[in-house]
């Protein structure tokens, strides 16, 4: 091999390491998770068939309200809508899917936003309440978890 060759070889290798470093460290800052913290407005249960949404429970600064009287026997009583797996189980018995959503009034940005969040989280989050939690960079409206209460 002569020199020049030798040469661009290693320029050649330069490029693809430059760019795969380029492409992984892109890759890492869209995957990597976002801190925010709000203000906690409202929380809903929202039973999903198909494309229709219901919201089952709803909470707020009011209170809950139940918009369907057979799930209301269900529903423990509590300050904080909470759901455990035993009324999880029985609400997926009428909807196929369940979702946990949280509206909060964003503490940075002061704006309002909807997070669907896992029933875990759900559960801790509280109205009238501050919260700091991660969403992922991709997927902004799935809280990934709740930093601090």
């Amino acid at each position: 091999m002569k020199l020049n060759q030798i040469d661009d070889t290693r320029r050649k290798r330069a490029v693809i390491i430059f760019l795969a470093a380029i492409i992984f460290i892109s890759v890492k800052g869209f995957l990597s998770p976002v801190v925010g913290v709000g203000f906690i407005l409202q929380k809903e249960v929202v039973g999903v068939t198909g494309e229709e949404r219901t919201i089952i429970f709803q909470s707020g600064p009011e209170g809950v309200l139940v918009q369907n009287a057979t799930c209301g026997e269900l529903l423990p009583e509590s300050e904080n809508l909470q759901i455990n797996e035993s009324v999880e189980a029985e609400l997926k018995t009428m909807y196929p899917e369940i979702e946990y959503v949280v509206l909060m009034r964003l503490c940075v940005e002061d704006e309002v936003r909807e997070y669907r969040a896992s029933r875990e989280d759900f559960n801790t989050l509280e109205v009238g309440r501050v919260a700091k939690f991660r969403v992922y960079r991709s997927e902004r409206d799935l809280i990934e978890r709740i930093v601090e209460m």
